[in-house]
């Protein structure tokens, strides 16, 4: 694969996993640094280096400024800070982990980079009189626009960093995750996300309610008030996902006949009719589900205990052959699933749909093809760690998925989008393939050196 990618880490191949990691994680922290304090989610991967994007790069492609019904000021701010929480909360984690196992001063520096660009964050919400609201800090400044799973990341990064922070950063930390369960509460957990109005992740029964208990637990945990173990067993009245994934609910609305064809069946051209259906961002929450669980059990042993969280990873475990392209060693975003037997197979290459009928606002959303997605393996690089540590029957299966994936890994793994053949992504799209994933060498970080606390790699 031909990338300027491949030239800002020459010889990476040749590495062993902890050189590789180590590369990973000195080019990338300096990456996400910006003048502002907030973190960037997704660096240009340019020639001469990794750097903020600017509006030149863009020019002449197929550009979008609405995502999900936010209007975005610039094109650039989606590559800027759509992911700014999640990258800053999975930066705080994995720079925590990794001081834990190797007790470097750089990484608790590296940790305090990242805790800096959430406090800014979370200042925004306070200084819009919604203290505890986290919105996606687009073009650097407060927004109305987020999602649930930027609470996960934020919850990830400050629970992981809790037991090392200064006494200082302990209170601010305290304050911070209560308020956000409060804010949570007062709003009955709905986020602002689309145009239509709210998204309730209460009633979402999946890792959106997971998340959400997660939450409220940790405050419990933090101030032992009846109020936060009253609105755990409130969240958790709803919440599904002990037993249901999420291609668990779409498969039994095909067994009831109550599923009907959804936008992105139509742009991958699902055949419904007989039983098929269009992945779209369903298989990789097994992370936001593997991080609230195991936050869940800390805090609240007494109700969900040591095998049921076991069980829910197992679970979510179980979907990370799906998708996933073995020669690759890469999971597709778009792909197809049988409700008959959860086989899938790749998606056509489709025509683009007009601009008024983009997913979403974006044109990602707009065709369908057999490209990779970063996101996704790092999402399952973590939950193998997690089960690893927590479930013993697939821990050998977790560490082996975790283990290959380090040995295989190459600079392409990196990118937030990778077009494996050049011809998946059309021209006019294909700066999308330049850019760093926010998620991908954060998970890499925190897998490696939790591996190395577990005893997993030699």
């Amino acid at each position: 694969m031909n990338h300027p990618i491949n030239d800002l880490f020459p010889g990476f191949t040749e590495l062993t996993p902890e050189e590789k990691i180590r590369q990973v994680e000195q080019a990338t922290s300096a990456a996400r640094v910006h003048p502002s304090g907030i973190m960037l989610c997704m660096p240009k991967v340019a020639p001469e280096g990794l750097r903020s994007v600017n509006t030149t790069d863009l020019e002449g492609m197929d550009e979008f400024t609405n995502n999900f019904g936010h209007q975005m000021k610039s094109p650039t701010d989606f590559f800027t800070n759509e992911n700014s929480i999640t990258v800053s909360g999975s930066h705080l984690a994995a720079q925590s982990i990794r001081f834990k196992a190797s007790g470097e001063a750089e990484a608790i520096a590296a940790a305090r980079v990242a805790y800096r660009s959430l406090r800014i964050i979370y200042n925004f919400g306070v200084e819009a009189g919604q203290r505890g609201y986290m919105g996606k800090p687009f073009h650097f400044e407060y927004s109305a626009h987020t999602t649930g799973d930027q609470y996960l990341h934020t919850l990830w990064g400050l629970w992981s960093f809790l037991p090392i922070a200064s006494a200082d950063e302990q209170t601010e930390i305290h304050e911070m995750l209560i308020s956000m369960a409060d804010y949570q509460i007062s709003v009955d957990y709905c986020i602002a996300n689309r145009s239509t109005g709210g998204w309730n992740m209460r009633e979402d029964p999946s890792d959106y309610n997971a998340i959400m208990a997660a939450m409220v637990a940790a405050a419990y945990k933090l101030t032992g008030e009846q109020k936060y173990r009253d609105a755990y067993d409130h969240v958790m009245l709803t919440g599904k996902w002990m037993t249901h994934r999420r291609l668990d609910y779409i498969i039994e609305q095909f067994r009831d006949g109550s599923y009907k064809a959804e936008p992105w069946d139509k742009i991958a051209g699902a055949k419904v009719e007989e039983g098929e259906f269009a992945h779209w961002e369903q298989i990789q929450h097994c992370q936001f589900t593997a991080i609230s669980a195991s936050i869940i059990h800390e805090c609240v042993p007494d109700i969900f205990k040591a095998d049921d969280l076991s069980r829910v990873l197992e679970l979510w475990w179980a979907d990370h052959p799906v998708g996933f392209d073995q020669e690759k060693w890469g999971y597709l975003y778009w792909f197809m699933v049988s409700s008959k037997d959860r086989s899938w197979r790749h998606a056509a290459h489709t025509e683009r749909l007009p601009r008024e009928e983009w997913f979403g606002g974006s044109p990602l959303l707009s065709f369908s093809s057999s490209w990779i997605y970063g996101d996704c393996l790092a999402r399952f690089m973590w939950t193998a760690l997690v089960v690893a540590r927590h479930c013993p029957q697939k821990r050998d299966e977790a560490a082996k998925f975790a283990g290959e994936t380090f040995r295989r890994l190459e600079p392409r793994h990196l990118l937030w989008i990778a077009d494996p053949d050049g011809e998946q992504i059309p021209p006019e799209l294909k700066y999308f393939t330049e850019f760093l994933s926010s998620e991908v060498p954060e998970c890499l970080i925190a897998s490696y050196w939790e591996g190395r606390q577990l005893g997993l790699w030699k």
